[in-house]
């Protein structure tokens, strides 16, 4: 008998209801949160004892199963789940990962997989998740995962990145489509018989499901506890040396992205992205140079350091960079692509500006003076080489605050 969730605001996705050979779609932009709603779909088939294979195409095993340990202990915390220890055996017992991260998706390669684990591990899956398409890929690979689906007689749900077409170019059976409301991310559920606004949203700070129920306009954030927390950055020189340095003192887990040429002071927790994850956040150089009013040139180590800053920023709740804010609004230097990647998708953001020595968090519409706290699982902490004392001097008061003794 299957781990019942209590009052689950899953449930109201109605996830369950996809038949044997059908498709379900999450359909969102890059950071609205694509894979928190997917993996609190798999979690109803998981605690349920229902078998699930869950195919990543650009994250790692480890990185799909942090996804799942963070989504069932915000479900413990908030009483969803009655005991996360045995929430946490059932989701492993069931699933299956897969990742396609450094080699290019081939359905017929996941079909030999499967044919080998009924035959060598007596796994079948009944519920199969496949998440990380862009949109205009995922239309190419439809029919084919149709044949798929009805042949295996499973459901599969699907993620795909938007472009500028909408779910209904797409034919699939049920459509989850992700929109930013506020500070809350909305879904809007699209079937042949129409499209409905569920009464679930996405807090994108928890990664949890917030029922009808649930203050929504305004999410309550709880302090966290250090070991809780993931903090990511590049190990350069300057501001990412010290948002390492404060969070090994007070025990917060890092993730140092870096790459062929890349020079880094600091290497604990050392993560060197291959050239596919690199490739994950290219941008063209002209958008950014548009974008944050500078020029950058082809042939230099700039594009990796964009597409770094790109996994740091995708990864987290929370932005903090130090730096200095320019009559545009825009940050000065590389970093300052963190500064834009967060503000396109709405996450927390806040930028200590050296020269004024006051942090400031980004309201939507302008720079708002304010005091932050780090009070999500995943944050990244970046910013200028050219670090001051006063800036120093903000990291450290920033995880004291966050950390310490006298944090509420």
């Amino acid at each position: 008998m299957g781990m019942e969730l209590d009052n689950a605001p899953v449930a109201n996705l109605d996830a369950q209801s996809l038949g044997a050979g059908q498709l379900g779609l999450i359909l969102a932009p890059a950071g609205i949160g694509k894979t928190a709603v997917l993996v609190h779909v798999a979690l109803e088939a998981l605690l349920a004892d229902r078998s699930l294979l869950h195919v990543s195409l650009s994250e790692t095993v480890e990185h799909v199963r942090s996804h799942y340990h963070e989504v069932i202990g915000g479900l413990a915390r908030t009483g969803q789940v009655r005991d996360r220890s045995d929430a946490l055996v059932a989701s492993e017992r069931h699933r299956v990962i897969h990742s396609y991260l450094d080699k290019g998706f081939d359905l017929g390669h996941l079909e030999r997989n499967l044919d080998m684990l009924a035959e060598v591990a007596q796994f079948e899956p009944r519920v199969v998740v496949i998440d990380g398409f862009a949109q205009a890929e995922l239309a190419e690979q439809l029919p084919a995962l149709r044949t798929f689906a009805i042949a295996r007689g499973v459901p599969v749900w699907l993620t795909a990145r938007s472009d500028d077409t909408t779910s209904a170019d797409l034919p699939v059976d049920v459509a989850l489509v992700l929109r930013q409301d506020g500070e809350i991310v909305a879904i809007d559920r699209t079937t042949q018989s129409g499209i409905e606004v569920l009464a679930v949203r996405l807090d994108p700070s928890s990664h949890l499901l917030l029922g009808a129920s649930d203050d929504t306009d305004s999410p309550k954030r709880s302090r966290r506890a250090p070991g809780e927390c993931t903090m990511y950055s590049g190990g350069a020189t300057g501001a990412e040396e010290a948002f390492g340095v404060a969070s090994e003192k007070w025990g917060v887990q890092e993730v140092n992205f870096t790459f062929d040429g890349h020079k880094q002071s600091r290497d604990n927790g050392r993560y060197a992205l291959s050239p596919r994850e690199l490739a994950a956040g290219d941008v063209s150089l002209v958008y950014v140079s548009r974008r944050l009013n500078r020029t950058y040139s082809e042939g230099t180590l700039i594009r990796k350091v964009l597409q770094t800053l790109w996994h740091m920023v995708s990864r987290s709740q929370q932005v903090f960079v130090i730096g200095s804010i320019q009559e545009d609004g825009t940050v000065v230097g590389g970093t300052g692509w963190s500064v834009e990647l967060a503000r396109m998708w709405n996450k927390d953001l806040w930028v200590f500006d050296q020269e004024q020595s006051a942090w400031f968090q980004w309201s939507g519409d302008a720079w708002v003076p304010g005091t932050p706290i780090i009070d999500s699982h995943h944050f990244t902490g970046a910013g200028t080489r050219y670090l001051t004392d006063t800036g120093r001097k903000a990291v450290e008061e920033l995880f004291e605050r966050s950390f310490g003794t006298g944090a509420a």
